[in-house]
């Protein structure tokens, strides 16, 4: 056991001759009990290997005022939830795959004690996941997740609520402290996020960088829909997609996505921040939509892999995305039910644009219903 330290071992990044072996100084400091300051992408903290009762043992008793309440386990990957969450609901999950790596802190709950918690000493357990629930983030930052790559088992980390320590200096003098990792200022500032989890509902318990109406989104609904360029089809049936929801569930136009239902666009052969087609803007506005500040995008992975349901214009772009993105296949559809292409508009005139219009609308009325929006 590594044991206490009045001058811990302070360590400037910026002047490592070799990072990596700054890393594995970390890691053994970590494996042999010690406690770590480390830079997350929001502010500085204070971590322990959750393997080891008296690190984190000494990790609570620097912050005494939380005795109660429990400290977040820092774990790897989205793909982890369900071995420490096993009956983490459709929210849980949602929010996971698309707000992790990064600054939200998951409160969860379901089948915890089923889960991975139970492997961890009984010590750590009764801090990280008393009850039934548990802490969870996964940090991006690159060197927090080169050191998870390498301990054995998560960290426990103590975001300190002493204000908002973005460098590590900021944190001033912690007792106890054996080595800090001094990267410089954190990229976001702040801190992070923290949501807890009941069901299908997420409640703010501390509000962070990520914002609440973020939040709202990232557990909603998303629709994206595609097409080749992103300035014709696609952005027409998002703007009618939102339109008809607004006047379905009986908000704004503005408040579609406060209502748990994001509404998106884009190309697989788009280019960024492109206008809508003229055209396509008068016709949508005729329909009660707005596609005024509309800017095209690519089909990234990315911004694919975070869509519920995924709606292609033509067979064309079905393949496209079979081809880039394999893994989303059992969500990707037609927009057309009977399997049919809807054919570009582009280049032709207002009469031909009211006409895919016209299409569009009929077949969101089928989609909608059949999706429950």
């Amino acid at each position: 056991m590594t044991e206490p330290s009045d001058t811990p071992d302070w360590i400037e990044m910026v002047r490592a001759d070799d990072p990596r072996d700054v890393v594995h100084r970390a890691v053994a400091c970590l494996a042999q009990g010690g406690l770590v300051g480390l830079p997350t992408e929001t502010s500085y903290g204070i971590a322990a290997s959750a393997l080891l009762p008296l690190a984190v043992e000494r990790l609570r008793a620097i912050h005494p005022g939380a005795w109660g309440k429990p400290l977040s386990l820092f774990i790897r990957g989205p793909v982890e939830l369900p071995d420490w969450v096993p009956e983490a609901g459709e929210t849980a999950r949602k929010l996971a795959s698309r707000v992790w790596p990064g600054p939200v802190t998951l409160i969860l709950s379901g089948g915890v004690q089923r889960g991975l918690a139970t492997r961890l000493p009984p010590e750590v357990r009764a801090l990280v996941a008393p009850s039934d629930s548990i802490a969870l983030r996964c940090c991006r930052d690159p060197l927090v997740r080169e050191i998870q790559r390498l301990l054995p088992g998560p960290l426990v980390l103590d975001e300190l609520q002493r204000g908002t320590a973005t460098t590590a200096l900021a944190l001033g003098e912690i007792p106890g402290l054996n080595m800090m990792l001094d990267d410089g200022p954190t990229d976001l500032g702040g801190m992070s996020t923290v949501v807890e989890v009941n069901a299908d509902r997420c409640s703010i318990v501390r509000t962070g960088v990520v914002s609440a109406r973020k939040i709202t989104q990232m557990a909603g609904k998303i629709v994206l829909f595609i097409c080749t360029g992103n300035t014709c089809r696609s952005p027409m049936a998002e703007a009618i997609c939102k339109a008809m929801i607004a006047q379905r569930v009986g908000c704004k136009l503005e408040a579609v996505e406060d209502n748990g239902y994001v509404i998106v666009s884009a190309g697989v052969s788009a280019m960024q921040g492109m206008p809508a087609a003229s055209h396509a803007v008068e016709v949508v506005k005729s329909r009660g939509g707005s596609l005024q500040h509309h800017a095209s995008r690519p089909a990234s992975p990315e911004l694919v892999r975070q869509a519920d349901f995924i709606i292609a214009m033509t067979s064309e772009h079905l393949d496209a995305l079979y081809d880039q993105i394999p893994d989303v296949s059992d969500r990707v559809r037609l927009l057309d039910p009977s399997g049919g292409d809807l054919d570009d508009p582009i280049g032709t005139d207002r009469e031909n644009y009211q006409r895919t219009a016209r299409i569009i609308e009929g077949h969101l009325k089928h989609l909608l219903d059949e999706l429950g929006l």
